[in-house]
This record gives C-alpha cells, sequence and structure tokens, in this order.
C-alpha cells in the first residue's frame, strides 16, 4: 500500500480529500486503502473489466443527444469511493436538512403570499423576469405544505477544506438512481472491500422516499397508483427514470400516457383509464402542460387537476424557482428571516450582476470568476473568462454590460480532489459531490452518501460527462452497526395476490407488439441473406445456382430496397455488385425496411420499454445494438452472430416475461410477422414457378429454418406437396403459418377478457384466416392459369399478408388507438397496406 500511497500526488492548492497537507493519509481512507491494495493491481484490472461489462449490459448510459458521437455514452464510474467521516457527514446532513427547509419556505411564500417581493426583500426582478416563476402554479397547495419531496444539492469542497453548496436541484432532482447503482456495482465488484469498510447503506433512503410517495396519494383507502413521468428515451436521465421505476415499484410512463378529465389524471392502460395519485415527475415545469405553460407539450390540464387536489406532482409544480441561481447570493438573508437561523452551509461566493456594484467588482476582477446564466432552464455553456480571448472577453462584457441581470458570478476556486484509479495508479481528480434530501414523515432525511462527479483531467474542473467526465460512489462511514434495510413488505403486512396486469400503459403494449414484429423481421432477413451468402461464397461455377437470382429479387421485396438489374440478372457474374448490395441491406442506414432498421428499431424500442423486461432480454438487445454499430466484413459470421441473438431474444421473451397482456402483444406482434413474412418468401419463390425449381424449394427450407424437419420426414429431394403441407398447414411446425396463426387466435381470445365494447371483429377475422389456411386443398396448388401462374396458392397468399396486416390494424384501433403520439414505422414490406404511423 505503501507504493499506492507515495505514487499519488494531489494537485498543488486544491484540497486532498485522502491524504493531509504533509502526505499523511487521512485515518477514516485507511480500510478502505488497505483492502483495495489487497486486491492486487492484476486482480483489480480484472474485476473492473467485469465490471465495465455489466455497466455497458445493463444499460447504464448518460446520453448527450446534443453531441452525435455521443449518443449511448456508457456511465464512467471509478473503482475507489469517496470516503467521508461519521462527524462530518453529520455536519453535512444537519446544513443540508437546513437547505430543504429554507427552499421550501422561499417556494411557500413566492407561490403563496409573496411577502418577501411585498416588503422588498428580494428583488422583483429575480422573480417576474425569471422564467421559472409560473402564476399558475399559486393555485397549487401541496399535501403538507411542502413543494420538495426530493431535493438534490452539489457540494464543493474549498480550498480550506470548507463543504459549500454550488447548486441546488429543485425541480427535476436527478442522480440518486445513478448513485444507487453505483454502490451496487462497487459493493458486488469489491465485496471484502465493502463490507470492512462499514460503510452505511442506501435502501433506507430509498424505502423513505417511497413512503413519503405513497403518503402523498389524496385517497389514502386504497392502495395508491403512483407513476414515474419521464420524457422518455431521448432525455439524458432516461436510465435512471427506467431504473428507479423497477426499483421502487412504480410504473414509468410518458406524458400521452396519461390524459385529464374533470380534474383528474389517468392512465391510458389495456384496461380502461385508471385514476393517477401520484406523478414523480422527471421532466420541466414547461413539459408538464401545455395549457398552463404554454408549451406543446405535457398533459392538457395536469395543473388544474393538481390544484384540485384530485392528484400529487412530485416535486410540486413550479419548484424550478428555487433552484434560480441568481437567489445564492440573498440565500443566507433569506434564512435569517424566514427561519431565524445562520446559513450551517454556506453556497460558494456568488454574486448577481442586476445590481451596479456587483457588476462592477466582477468586471474589475473578471479573471477571479466563473459567469454563468442568472435563471434556470437556458442550457448556456459556463465562461471561464481568463481563458478567454482578448476578443471574446470583451465580447462577454459587453453581454454582461448590456444586460447584467440576466448573469452571475462564482468564484472561480479551486475544487478538492480525490484519488482515481488509471492504468495500475492513483491520479488525482476534482470532484463535485451530489447529495440528496428527501421528506418522511419524521422531518427531513439525507441520503448517507452520494453521486460524486469527476474531472477528465487533473488539471480540469469540467465534471461534464461528454467532456470526459466521470463518476465515484460516495462511502459514509458507519458510527455503529450497520442495520440491514430492504424495500420488500414488512412480515404481516398484507398483499392481495395480482395476476391481471389491466394496468399495462397501451403505449407501452404497442411497443411490446411492435418490438416482436421487428425482432422477427429482422430474423427473416437475416435467414434470407444467410441462404444468398451461402450460395454466393460455397458455388463456384456461374451457372450452379439458378434460384440465387430469385432470392434476391425476394429479399428485394421483403426489404424494399431493389438491385441493380445486373444483379438480379447474373448474381454470380456480377459477384461485386452483389456483395455490395447485401451489404447495402445490411447496414446502409438510408433505407426503410432492411435490416439495419428493422435492427434498429428493435433496439429503439427495446430502449423505451426497459422497464417492462427482464435483464438478460435487456443484455441481448445490448449485443444486438453492439453488433448493428460494429459493422464487420466476414458476413456470413455476422449474420450467424445476429440470429444466435435473435433467437435467444426470442427464447428469453417466452421463459422471462410472465404470459400477461404485454407477452400477449409482443408474442402477437412477432406472430403476425413471421405468418406474414412466410407468406411473401412462399408468395414470391412458388407462385410463378421457377425454370429450376428444386433448387428454389431448398432454399425456402433452408430460409424458414424448416430443412432438417423436411429431410428427417421424407428423406427424398424437397416437392412442392409436402413443403406446402409442413410450412403452410402442419399446426406442429413452430416455422409453419398456420402455426402462427393458431397461436395469433388463442392470444386474440386472452385479450377478450379486457373491457371493451362492440363485436370482436379481430376474433371473427383471425377465426376466418385459420379456417382458410386449414381449408386450403393442396390438390390445387400446383395448378397454373394460362399466365403460367399458380393462382390459388397467390390468392392464399395475399390472403395472408393483407388480412394480418388488417388484424393488427384492428387491434391497434381497438386497443392502442387512442395512443397519441407514435413512432414513425414503415410499410407492411411485399403488400399494398401500410402500417399505423407513429411518431413517439
Amino acid at each position: 500500500m505503501q507504493q499506492l500511497i507515495e505514487q499519488y500526488a494531489p494537485s498543488a492548492g486544491a484540497y486532498p480529500e485522502m491524504k493531509t497537507a504533509d502526505g499523511t493519509v487521512r485515518p477514516h481512507w485507511m480500510t478502505m486503502l488497505e483492502r483495495f491494495d489487497a486486491y492486487g493491481s492484476e486482480n483489480i484490472h480484472l474485476r473492473w473489466q467485469r465490471a465495465q461489462r455489466i455497466i455497458r449490459q445493463n444499460g447504464m448510459t448518460y446520453n448527450t443527444f446534443d453531441d452525435p458521437g455521443s449518443q449511448n455514452r456508457p456511465w464512467e464510474l471509478d473503482p475507489m469511493p469517496l470516503i467521508i467521516s461519521p462527524d462530518e457527514w453529520d455536519l453535512i446532513s444537519e446544513g443540508l436538512i437546513q437547505r430543504a427547509r429554507l427552499l421550501n419556505e422561499l417556494l411557500a411564500d413566492l407561490h403563496g403570499s409573496q411577502q418577501l417581493l411585498s416588503e422588498a426583500i428580494l428583488p422583483s426582478e429575480l422573480i417576474y423576469a425569471n422564467p421559472a416563476f409560473h402564476r399558475a402554479c399559486g393555485q397549487i397547495h401541496p399535501p403538507d405544505r411542502l413543494y420538495l419531496d426530493l431535493l438534490a444539492v452539489d457540494l464543493v469542497r474549498m480550498p480550506n477544506g470548507e463543504w459549500r453548496i454550488l447548486k441546488d436541484h429543485t425541480q427535476t432532482p436527478s442522480g440518486a438512481g445513478y448513485a444507487l447503482e453505483n454502490r451496487l456495482i462497487i459493493s458486488r465488484t469489491f465485496p471484502s472491500m465493502y463490507r470492512d469498510s462499514r460503510v452505511e447503506r442506501l435502501a433506507g433512503f430509498f424505502a423513505d422516499l417511497r413512503d413519503r410517495l405513497e403518503a402523498l396519494a389524496p385517497r389514502l383507502n386504497r392502495k395508491p397508483r403512483i407513476v414515474i413521468l419521464t420524457p422518455g428515451p431521448e432525455n439524458e436521465s432516461y436510465f435512471e427514470h427506467a431504473y428507479l421505476a423497477r426499483y421502487l415499484g412504480f410504473q414509468l410512463v410518458q406524458a400521452n400516457d396519461l390524459t385529464a378529465r374533470e380534474n383528474r389524471i389517468y392512465l391510458k392502460t389495456l384496461g380502461g383509464l385508471k385514476q393517477v395519485d401520484v406523478i414523480v415527475r422527471r421532466q420541466d415545469d414547461l413539459a408538464c402542460d401545455p395549457l398552463a405553460f404554454g408549451s406543446d407539450q405535457g398533459i392538457p390540464g395536469l395543473v388544474e387537476a393538481a390544484a384540485a387536489g384530485e392528484v400529487v406532482v412530485a416535486n410540486a409544480l413550479g419548484s424550478a424557482l428555487a433552484e434560480t441561481p441568481a437567489l445564492l447570493p440573498f440565500l443566507p438573508m433569506l434564512s435569517r428571516h424566514l427561519l431565524g437561523e445562520e446559513p450551517l452551509l454556506q453556497s460558494i461566493p456568488t454574486l448577481w450582476l442586476g445590481q451596479s456594484a456587483e457588476m462592477n467588482q466582477v468586471l474589475n476582477e473578471l479573471d477571479r470568476w466563473v459567469i454563468k446564466y442568472a435563471f434556470p432552464g437556458r442550457r448556456e455553456r459556463v465562461v471561464f473568462p481568463g481563458m478567454l480571448s482578448e476578443s471574446d472577453r470583451g465580447k462577454l462584457i459587453q453581454r454582461i454590460k448590456e444586460n447584467p441581470g440576466r448573469f452571475i458570478a462564482q468564484e472561480n476556486t479551486a475544487l478538492s480532489v480525490a484519488p482515481c484509479w488509471r492504468k495500475g495508479i492513483l491520479q488525482p481528480r476534482h470532484i463535485i459531490l451530489r447529495t440528496f434530501v428527501t421528506a418522511t414523515r419524521s422531518g427531513w432525511k439525507v441520503m448517507p452518501g452520494g453521486l460524486v462527479r469527476t474531472s477528465a483531467t487533473s488539471d480540469s474542473t469540467v465534471m461534464a460527462m461528454e467532456k470526459g467526465g466521470g463518476s465515484k460512489d460516495a462511502w459514509v462511514l458507519a458510527r455503529n452497526e450497520i442495520s440491514r434495510i430492504t424495500l420488500l413488505p414488512k412480515e404481516g403486512s398484507e398483499l392481495k395476490p395480482e395476476r391481471v396486469d389491466e394496468t399495462l400503459p397501451s403505449r407501452v403494449a404497442d411497443n411490446l407488439f411492435w418490438l416482436g414484429r421487428y425482432i422477427q423481421r429482422a430474423e427473416l432477413q437475416c435467414r434470407m441473406l444467410r441462404t444468398i451468402m451461402r450460395r454466393l461464397t460455397e458455388e463456384t461455377m456461374p451457372d450452379g445456382t439458378p434460384e440465387l437470382a430469385e432470392l434476391i429479387r425476394t429479399l428485394a421485396v421483403m426489404t424494399e430496397q431493389r438491385p441493380s438489374d445486373e444483379v438480379l440478372e447474373a448474381p454470380i457474374r456480377n459477384m461485386e455488385a452483389t456483395i455490395q448490395y447485401v451489404c447495402d441491406v445490411i447496414y446502409t442506414k438510408e433505407y426503410p425496411s432492411n435490416l439495419y432498421q428493422a435492427l434498429n428499431q428493435a433496439c429503439r424500442i427495446g430502449t423505451m420499454v426497459r422497464d417492462r423486461i427482464s435483464i438478460e432480454t435487456w443484455r441481448i438487445l445490448d449485443r444486438l445494438d453492439h453488433q448493428l454499430h460494429h459493422s464487420s466484413l466476414d458476413i456470413p459470421s455476422t449474420l450467424d452472430e445476429l440470429l444466435m441473438i435473435l433467437s435467444a431474444f426470442s427464447g428469453l421473451g417466452y421463459e422471462s416475461m410472465t404470459h400477461g397482456y404485454g407477452w400477449h402483444f409482443m408474442d402477437m406482434g412477432f406472430r403476425m410477422e413471421r405468418a406474414g413474412m412466410n407468406a411473401i418468401i412462399l408468395r414470391e419463390l412458388l407462385c410463378i414457378p421457377a425454370a429450376y425449381e428444386e433448387p428454389v424449394l431448398d432454399a425456402i427450407l433452408e430460409t424458414t429454418g424448416s430443412a432438417i424437419t423436411y429431410r428427417t420426414r421424407y428423406q427424398t429431394r424437397a416437392a412442392l406437396l409436402p413443403l406446402l403441407d409442413l410450412l403452410l398447414q402442419e399446426k406442429s411446425n413452430p416455422r409453419g403459418i398456420a402455426f402462427q396463426l393458431e397461436l395469433i387466435h388463442e392470444h386474440i381470445r386472452a385479450l377478450s377478457n379486457l373491457p371493451r365494447d362492440g363485436q370482436i371483429a379481430e376474433q371473427v377475422l383471425a377465426t376466418d384466416l385459420l379456417r382458410s389456411v386449414e381449408q386450403f386443398d393442396l390438390m390445387k396448388a400446383a395448378a397454373m392459369n394460362k399466365e403460367g401462374c399458380r393462382h390459388h396458392l397467390m390468392n392464399l397468399f395475399n390472403e395472408i399478408i393483407n388480412r394480418t396486416h388488417e388484424l393488427g390494424t384492428f387491434l391497434t384501433e381497438r386497443y392502442l388507438a387512442h395512443v397519441e403520439s407514435r413512432q414513425q414505422l414503415f410499410t407492411l414490406v411485399g403488400s399494398n397496406a401500410s402500417e399505423p404511423e407513429t411518431d413517439r
């Protein structure tokens, strides 16, 4: 350990978290360092490689959609935690609880009597010119007069060792879920280090948070319906939203899952509208109610429902006002006025430039300050004047003078440094500690730990993930025995069995339906591509594959991506062009219905329902996404790998999902796509016979995954009638059309238990389609009309294609039609029908 410590040299001028000024390790760090060192460098490396794989497989990301190169960026976590002593944490906790009380009182006044403004204690322009101030929120009176159910506070340590507040997060405080996942990863990767260090657990904080949210429900005579409102996968913290929904046991919803009726908020579910009691929002005020805030997002009527007390929003609408950076200089005075107390945790030195003396002070010593925007909601970059050129510096000064009230200045101080594990040694990184406070029945409670953000390099104080910043776990050492806390129900509490999922949101059912369709679409395209590639790579005679042109033509129908005439006429003679066409089908992003798009849509929709699928199923989707974005010149191996992943997804979907309505919709989409796509393949390859039909029949068996079954049963060459019997009418063949239609019929019968009025047209349609296939006379299959077409087969296959599409439309209209905003989906390949356009 001595060598580990001696190699570590903290940055000059910054407070060293691990070492004292004379280089001595602080006592509360010793146990962790000893256990960490005991693992050994090579063991740490191997363990951390496994941890990073878990981070990626679990889909733990911080998405930065304004930077296309860093979308779905894996979460950056350092294996070495920040250690905080019990005595120091007691002081921090006391200050954070006071801060929560202060900000709550501030919101209560500004949304209520506004004495702070009428008595000129606060400058009115900080409120009335503030985009976070909404008069409509003044009519909302949250339970217990608590506007903040969860508060996040960013702390930094000054060079003198004093903790100070950098920023408050009162609107949609994020990071608690990331802190919990960090803890789980570190504790499982280094269990003995975690156990021996005696670290305070986090589960109790989340139990308190869940109890608080359940207590907010306006009606306490039944189990409250609590939802977490997310903007969706495009939000940078979507992983956390889904993670917390799963961990706390709440439903994850988007705005179009909810609707307002008579001052109540309802969740649109398969079982009809279900009243919502509490909304844990993870989107800004402006995106919550277009009627109240004038945006084009949110739930129209949410503010009225909250004002009527029929639903509680946590944190309360309008709470963004308290995180206004320009309020920071006034908070010490407000603490004395509202609480009668001196602040226990001071903010980092901050000046609002709307006051002439403060503006002149900053302009006279500009390099000492960091310039930020004064009001919340603006994503303007932080400006370090000392790093600007003379020209840019002059422009900044001019902007400040033109509108000084728009800016604040915070002291540019050296943030404390903590050790990070980099390439086998410890290196210093500047840190910010995000802490969390929740309201409870017995007062405010602080999470014993938090989310540590780290700089990318030792000489940078930029913590942004998109700029290379990372994160750490924060360990608060326990003073007493560690108590085991769980979020499971307490012993003796009554739980009523629940077996139905009528409360499944219609949007989720819609997504699961299309997830099944895209997975199967991708699988059948992969199988056709593999069949083609085998004939391209294994056949050397130019005329040895007469079926190849037919297969490529069928692939063009399946993907709506037509090859050149030379490829269609002589694919082997024009080998280079044919291979290029295959690559385009697999990898080109611009085509609407090729393999790339099918896989991309499956991964995207999987992200939207990640709180509904198992972690193993999610990891399969992660592998698909990895394959999608890592093209390979070895096309056969790529297709084999994709087929293995897609098959694994199908198996896990069957085994790991409860066979409720969500599973019915997903499997029904899977079956509809397989039935329709198989009908397209058979129609294109059989209805107008090829000059050499036997190799075409062999290719059909290979593409549909039925070759072994056929050879085992018939032990002879492929022939039309036994092939049709196997792929069209046999109900025991899981690759056959009749098998798919039978399952679709069973799924629709299961959905009939859902409350819906009117004739069940989809049941009739499914029954008629299954009967048409069962009663088809195979002896007529080979009959041709004068144009040389097997017209009986053509009519049957067209009926299957069109009726499966019609069936999908019926299901959408009956169960999913009230999903207002939908994702865009593509045309039903091989037919003139179109899939419903959606835009989620």
